[in-house]
């Protein structure tokens, strides 16, 4: 078996993750993918296709959902204990060797993990050279660090059985890397494929690079075997959001939003056809033109002037109930999307028995997101106890940290009841983004400022005067 060989249950659910992401990115996105989520209609020309898909419109109600989900798992600062030593500290400040705070690794963490439930973090430390110590390989910067690897990364792996527990036995790891050798300004991205190993109870591993030769030729690095306090692990340092790969919780989502934008896409060229009346004249004789042989047009303005036989003139016009069908379709594709999640801060109808209601409406849901985030910062702690270990941090004082994300989201009812139609207001231009932000989000007017400017930005829009 080649070491780019993919687990069969990775090659199941890789779809439906990558399907799940191009919703959260967006319109253009969707749009991009072109048949992929818009399939063409029978015997229609390419033309005719892409205007067809130019006026589709996605509405991002998975992206607005995954946003809501985060925010609610981030909306009070993760806890950590209070009394850390120093060494602990500058760990956590930099979990990554790059710069990372813990807070903002979690955050990124659970930003990728959301839409799609795989992947996990390594610890892994450099190679160190014979006879250099502990001090001074932390003074170079040669010290352990935690390192995410995204589902899509995590392309295989196997379990095996030690002391009644079931461990991992193999882990392989994706990675694209630039490669500035040959043009520091211009890098060529190279894959390659790191190998985690346990064998005969040591931790071992081996990155597989591209042959020179053939490009889908991987060909075997040295071995290695990472210790910790002169020690090889007797297990894999990887720990994956979970054992088996997993469907997204917004997959459901995702799906009803592709239905979505499909009927988006017929209404909308419903709309273009039959918006505007196409004249037409039944005539005895439809005038032919003598060089191509076809019925003369006749343009009035940007339309067209249908023959037809006999010698009645009038307009061709809708009729019917399609597009109230149409419409009535995608009202309920959207209220399908909302009991599945696409509003956040949905809280039902007002009154005592609103809240009692939200509360069994939201349970199931809360106790799906409440899992995602003990099941995260599980994962998280395990990782930043064995990466502090690694570093020299006392085993008492390890043991004591934990990493705990909010798992309460209810709140209070009336400020989610007001907060919802704050939102409405923001999309009914009534209400700036920078006054929500300041008024129910509680931040200053400069930073509120900012996280606007930000937004626009992503969005593609002119920076503000």
């Amino acid at each position: 078996m080649a070491v780019n060989a993919t687990h069969q249950k990775y090659n199941e659910h890789a779809p439906r993750w990558e399907k799940v992401r191009d919703c959260i990115k967006g319109e253009d996105t969707i749009k991009a993918a072109g048949i992929k989520y818009l399939p063409k209609p029978i015997g229609w020309t390419e033309e005719a296709y892409s205007q067809y898909l130019e006026r589709a419109r996605f509405s991002n109600f998975t992206g607005r959902t995954a946003d809501g989900l985060h925010g609610s798992i981030f909306s009070n600062l993760p806890e950590q204990p209070g009394d850390m030593s120093e060494r602990f500290k500058a760990f956590l400040e930099n979990v990554d060797n790059a710069g990372t705070s813990i807070y903002k690794f979690a955050s990124e963490f659970c930003a990728d993990t959301l839409p799609a439930p795989w992947g996990g973090i390594l610890v892994d430390h450099p190679t160190v050279q014979d006879g250099m110590n502990a001090n001074d390989a932390e003074r170079l910067g040669i010290k352990a660090y935690l390192k995410q690897y995204s589902a899509e990364s995590y392309i295989n792996y196997a379990h095996s059985t030690a002391n009644g527990q079931t461990v991992l036995s193999m882990v392989v790891l994706l990675e694209n890397y630039e490669d500035r050798s040959a043009d520091k300004f211009t890098p060529i991205v190279k894959t390659r494929y790191r190998v985690l190993r346990l064998t005969n109870g040591v931790y071992t591993q081996q990155v597989y690079e591209q042959s020179k030769d053939n490009e889908k030729e991987f060909l075997p690095g040295a071995l290695i075997t990472p210790e910790i306090d002169g020690k090889a692990f007797n297990f894999i340092p990887f720990f994956p959001v979970a054992m088996e790969p997993k469907k997204s919780i917004l997959l459901d989502l995702a799906n009803e939003n592709l239905g979505h934008y499909r009927k988006s896409a017929d209404l909308e060229n419903s709309l273009h056809m039959l918006g505007v009346a196409t004249p037409w004249a039944s005539v005895k004789d439809i005038p032919i033109d003598e060089k191509t042989g076809e019925p003369k047009t006749v343009t009035l303005g940007g339309g067209s002037f249908l023959w037809l036989p006999e010698g009645t003139a009038s307009y061709l016009e809708p009729s019917g109930n399609g597009l109230s069908h149409s419409q009535r379709s995608m009202d309920a594709s959207e209220q399908h999307m909302k009991l599945l999640g696409a509003k956040p801060f949905e809280s039902g109808p007002k009154g005592v028995e609103a809240a009692a209601t939200v509360r069994m409406h939201n349970a199931a849901a809360n106790s799906v997101l409440g899992s995602f985030a003990i099941d995260r910062a599980e994962v998280i702690t395990n990782a930043v106890r064995l990466g502090a270990r690694w570093r020299g941090v006392d085993d008492a004082e390890v043991e004591k940290w934990n990493f705990n994300l909010n798992t309460i989201y209810d709140g209070d009812i009336a400020k989610v009841e007001e907060k919802r139609l704050a939102l409405e207001m923001i999309d009914d231009g009534v209400m700036s983004r920078v006054k929500f932000l300041m008024d129910y989000m509680g931040m200053e007017e400069a930073d509120a400022k900012a996280e606007v400017e930000r937004i626009r930005e992503e969005e593609g829009y002119e920076p503000m005067e």
